[in-house]
């Protein structure tokens, strides 16, 4: 006997709000990933509102206070020097975008054997800065990394690497969420 079918699909009808389901869901992930979303907890800053207040007008002697120079210390002029070919190492520069926190890897290279001290100064807003050794100040291993507290600003940062008795600057740069140098 013969069989009589519709040229309807034989789709279950749940399968419409699956497909509206994973689309949304894949929406939802490229927002995620996308960096538009803000850490919980934190609120945008209130603007405020000035409001008049009347106070006497009283004339004081001009004092003198005495000012103190300070000297806030200045970035350095040395330029980038590039490694000799056979000394060459490759580090990576990376700031994480939810934790501020700035990462200097080291991953060796050509140059390994001859590679001393590496050593990154970090800058502040104010021109002050923070120098730090990898493995201690000692000959650092592929994998070695300083993990250093950075801010929501541009953080500047220095790389130095000292191989074969000589210290070269090698990177001077504002990490922005990740690269390699």
């Amino acid at each position: 006997m013969a069989q009589i079918r519709n040229g309807m699909s034989n789709k279950p009808p749940a399968m419409k709000p699956v497909k509206i389901l994973i689309i949304g869901f894949v929406v939802l992930l490229c927002v995620l990933s996308s960096g538009c979303t803000s850490i919980p907890g934190t609120t945008a800053p209130a603007t405020p509102t000035a409001t008049p207040v009347s106070t006497p007008l009283i004339t004081q002697a001009p004092t003198t206070v005495p000012t103190i120079a300070t000297p806030v210390p200045t970035a350095t002029t040395e330029l980038i020097r590039i490694m000799p070919t056979d000394q060459q190492v490759n580090v990576l520069l990376t700031k994480d975008r939810t934790t501020t926190e700035i990462h200097l890897q080291y991953q060796g290279g050509a140059g390994e054997r001859f590679i001393n001290k590496v050593m990154m100064r970090l800058y502040s807003l104010d021109g002050t800065y923070k120098e730090f050794e990898m493995s201690g100040g000692k000959k650092p291993l592929p994998g070695d990394e300083i993990i250093v507290p950075g801010t929501k600003g541009k953080d500047r940062c220095e790389v130095f690497v000292t191989s074969a008795g000589t210290r070269y600057k090698v990177l001077d740069d504002f990490p922005e969420g990740g690269g390699y140098y």
